[in-house]
């Protein structure tokens, strides 16, 4: 599976609409502004985007996957390194954490919280991609909110063949107090590649 220029300069716009909406909706749900730079929208092999991640193997983070099955197929997966999920925690409650190394460290308020805030994200962007696509999907299971290494991660995530390409979405979001940034992977599967591209050529 190798994109094309045309189809990489249509998830670069489907990365702008997508970080566009988050910073709507995360900006209702922090209840103060959020404001976002232009997103980094890479796509290309995954090994290549793994090394230019600036995410360490061995680095903590925290991550939700989603995968939508019908009408077409593709897996997305948000991730906040440590030190971003302290930073949102300190945003909207009191704490005096200084340091996650566990989920085991967050309480079930703080877990729902950076999980919904994950989920929004993903939200917004399923629908940009039905807007574009013009199609209905949703997912069928709420993510989890899940603290593993970096290279853990990408294991579960499905990257451990390091085979095909996948595209990368650096969101740089931010409120007076505090920036925060989330790395989205969107994964088209191959048998859906078709209905991406006469969608992206049409729109």
């Amino acid at each position: 599976m190798t994109f094309t220029k045309k189809d990489i300069e249509a998830f670069k716009e489907l990365g702008n609409v997508g970080a566009g909406h988050s910073a709507i909706a995360l900006t209702k749900f922090l209840k103060r502004e959020v404001d976002m730079s232009v997103p980094y929208v890479r796509a290309g092999s995954i090994k290549e985007i793994l090394d230019n991640s600036g995410i360490e193997p061995d680095e903590m983070v925290g991550y939700e996957i989603i995968d939508i099955n019908k009408p077409v197929k593709y897996r997305l997966t948000v991730i906040m390194k440590v030190d971003v999920i302290l930073n949102l925690i300190k945003l909207m409650s009191e704490t005096t954490k200084d340091m996650i190394v566990s989920i085991d460290d967050l309480t079930q308020m703080q877990r729902s919280l950076i999980q919904e805030i994950g989920s929004t994200i993903m939200l917004r962007y399923i629908a940009a991609i039905n807007k574009m696509m013009k199609v209905d999907s949703v997912p069928h299971d709420s993510p989890t909110l899940k603290l593993r290494t970096f290279k853990e991660t990408v294991n579960e995530i499905g990257f451990k063949d390091m085979k095909g390409e996948t595209v990368f979405v650096q969101l740089d979001l931010f409120t007076e107090q505090k920036k925060f940034e989330a790395v989205l992977f969107i994964q088209p599967s191959p048998e859906s590649l078709d209905r991406y591209r006469e969608a992206f050529h049409l729109s």
